[in-house]
């Protein structure tokens, strides 16, 4: 293990020797000949005397490391900083647009804040009390809440218990550790923790997580380690809900390792349910990939998926355990796609979704520093639906073969927006791109993130969008919907309550948005998390928002009973009526079926299976949700309906849990939603009628 002390001084001798190694120093004509192709304004100011200006000085005399193409990427780095990433990363292609790890911008930017070149210590721990607070801003909840800078967020939904969810963003020039956020109300209120730093890395970067069915949360990120620079995949787990995580294991380690991603298999059908899967690029050498199949205790040698210049990856699984990975490829521009059917062993043949318009990134007036990347979001349809199965792409490109509007291109008929395409036959064949917002003269739609419900397959994409300012520069978060597999694109809804604007002075100019946002939706219930710097936050630094969204009737679970008992009430039974009482945010108020039918209503029997019972709910206020659950608290397949003051909901109950021609233990559960006012009796009127067929 190296000391981490002596780490800045290892790198600073080591770059003195191979200095004095070097044939010759450039002369100042050559200097500025190299400097003549790179605009001023990508230097930065450095305090001096520290550890990053003995490291700068350095390797100002070491330009030649810089070929006449590096140009070519237009990154917004220092001429010193490109012959260090050099330097250290031997194997950086030469040519393209797409030369440094794009993580490099967050390298810079922890180097510039942290120039001792040593780790931040830890956030200081804040009181429970401090921890569950969010500030809300209308329906828009400011989950960070924190005077430092956060950006590139995730999120993910528990299935098996949909109201408790985790998140994760960059918090670069902060600690440097990964932010991780926690709710277990739907995400009305929020605990923060961090992600802890292990194998000598100095901060994280590229938040992804996920859930396995057992209740474990998953988290990846880049462990990355300035002096000397290593970056790392790294997986971390929580056991007690995002809380608190702990080191896994690094199932990368080396230099070259870029914009990871994740997910598991949580398909209760597929035949690798949990298996936990992680890609990542390698800057000009292809998509690389591994898996582990118990738990993450082991993890399979890293697999070459392509050797092209890949930048980014999605990952997404189907009903059968199908395993799609995508990613762009910045030389040829095409979205390439390929599929694996035996749980990430092997892979089919390289497919292509999609040639784009530019490569790479795309400069527009609102983000024209770190500038908008051009990348895929991936999902399939797991609902048993008539899509299920379908495979589905999004991404940001600029519209025709115009150049990219720039930073100051407002007039601009050259814009970004968010593409959409589907393959229905497992990915073999995808239908033409089509923009799936409203598209708006001289706007620009970018950093989008998609999500399919696995409940009732409707397709969810959120993206940020300049449509509401004339100046083309702010921002605001909109999200749209497709309902019957991407033909139709339906309630576009602006989401945020204010105006970002990360061009102004006092804005991360080298991050910006960072580049995606996080989505996760089940059962009806919409979870997106994004960038935002709207007037008023902390510091004027960027934050993580969200919005509150509880799940459909289906989505109750009797999970929060084992982990907050005293949240679980009984109903108030009299004959033809319930009372709902919810003395806190967060509750389930519990009316057990046989006790049901016998206090309330006379439920008929049936000798010869169960029949299909129809629950008939008078006067149940909309911010109601009213489910079933069984004994092991899985959610019971229902339908819910509107019948003008009533509430239908119709259900079967299995035959094993039929019992003496009796309906078995069963539960109607009603949850108030997170917004609705709890210690509020309310009285409902319900009677049930039965059918021998079953619900259609």
């Amino acid at each position: 293990m190296r000391n981490r002390v002596l780490a800045g001084v290892a790198l600073l001798v080591a770059a003195a020797a191979a200095l004095a190694q070097e044939e010759r120093v450039l002369t100042p004509a050559e200097e500025r000949a190299i400097r003549a192709r790179y605009p001023e304004s990508w230097e930065v100011e450095i305090p001096a005397g520290t550890a990053l200006a003995r490291l700068r000085d350095q390797y100002q005399h070491r330009l030649q490391k810089i070929v006449e193409t590096d140009v070519q990427d237009a990154s917004p780095y220092p001429l010193w900083f490109r012959a260090f990433l050099r330097d250290q990363f031997e194997n950086l292609p030469t040519h393209g647009p797409y030369q440094y790890p794009r993580v490099a911008a967050q390298l810079l930017e922890w180097m510039v804040a942290h120039p001792d070149l040593e780790a931040a210590p830890p956030s200081a721990p804040r009181l429970a009390r401090e921890l569950a607070r969010t500030v809300t801003a209308g329906t828009n909840i400011n989950i960070t809440n924190f005077d430092e800078r956060n950006s590139e967020s995730f999120v993910a939904v528990y299935y098996q218990s949909p109201n408790f969810l985790v998140a994760a963003s960059n918090n670069i020039s902060g600690s440097g550790r990964q932010k991780q956020f926690a709710s277990s109300d739907f995400g009305a209120t929020w605990s923060t923790s961090e992600l802890p730093l292990a194998d000598e890395a100095q901060f994280h970067s590229d938040p992804a997580l996920a859930w396995s069915t057992d209740g474990t949360a998953w988290a990846a990120t880049l462990g990355i380690t300035a002096s000397p620079s290593l970056i790392q995949v790294q997986m971390y787990k929580s056991t007690d809900r995002g809380s608190t995580w702990s080191f896994v294991a690094a199932v990368s380690t080396g230099n070259d390792n870029d914009k990871e991603l994740m997910c598991i298999d949580a398909h209760p059908a597929s035949p690798f349910k949990d298996n936990i899967y992680v890609a990542w690029d390698r800057p000009g050498s292809g998509m690389r990939f591994t898996r582990s199949t118990d738990q993450g205790t082991s993890w399979a040698p890293v697999l070459t998926l392509s050797s092209d210049a890949a930048i980014g990856t999605h990952l997404a699984t189907g009903p059968g355990g199908e395993l799609y990975v995508g990613w762009p490829d910045t030389d040829s521009r095409e979205l390439r796609i390929t599929k694996s059917t035996d749980g990430g062993a092997t892979f089919g043949a390289t497919r292509v979704i999609a040639t784009t318009n530019d490569s790479f990134e795309i400069a527009i007036p609102a983000m024209c520093q770190r500038k908008a990347l051009i990348y895929l979001s991936l999902a399939v349809d797991r609902s048993g639906g008539p899509h299920s199965g379908w495979a589905y792409a999004a991404w940001t490109d600029r519209n025709g073969s115009t150049a990219d509007p720039g930073c100051g291109g407002t007039g601009s008929t050259s814009n970004s927006n968010v593409y959409f395409s589907r393959s229905q036959d497992g990915g073999n064949t995808w239908s033409a791109p089509v923009v799936v917002h409203s598209n708006p003269a001289k706007t620009d739609q970018f950093n989008q993130w998609m999500d399919v419900d696995p409940s009732d397959g409707a397709i969810h994409v959120i993206y940020y969008d300049t449509r509401d300012h004339a100046g083309r520069v702010r921002t605001h978060v909109y999200g749209v919907v497709s309902r019957d597999g991407g033909d139709t694109w339906v309630d576009e809804t602006r989401i945020t309550t204010d105006f970002t604007d990360e061009t102004v002075a006092g804005a991360d100019s080298g991050n910006q948005y960072g580049d995606y946002n996080g989505l996760a939706v089940y059962q009806g219930a919409c979870h997106p998390v994004w960038t935002d710097r709207r007037t008023g936050v902390l510091g004027g630094n960027e934050q993580i928002f969200t919005i509150s969204s509880a799940p459909a009737a289906a989505g109750i679970s009797l999970d929060l009973c084992t982990s907050k008992p005293w949240a679980c009430v009984d109903a108030g039974m009299s004959a033809g009526q319930l009372t709902l009482d919810c003395p806190v945010r967060g509750c389930l108020v519990l009316a057990a079926m046989p006790r049901l039918c016998q206090v309330v209503l006379d439920c008929p029997t049936a000798a010869s299976g169960p029949p299909t019972y129809v629950f008939e709910l008078e006067d149940l206020a909309p911010d109601w949700q009213v489910g079933i659950v069984d004994a092991d608290g899985q959610p019971a397949p229902v339908q819910t309906a509107d019948q003008g003051e009533k509430r239908l909901i119709t259900f079967r109950p299995s035959e094993d849990r039929f019992v003496d021609t009796r309906i078995g233990d069963y539960y109607l559960v009603f949850s108030l939603h997170p917004e609705g006012t709890p210690a509020h009796p309310v009285a409902v009127s319900i009677s049930v009628t039965t059918s021998p067929t079953p619900p259609r």
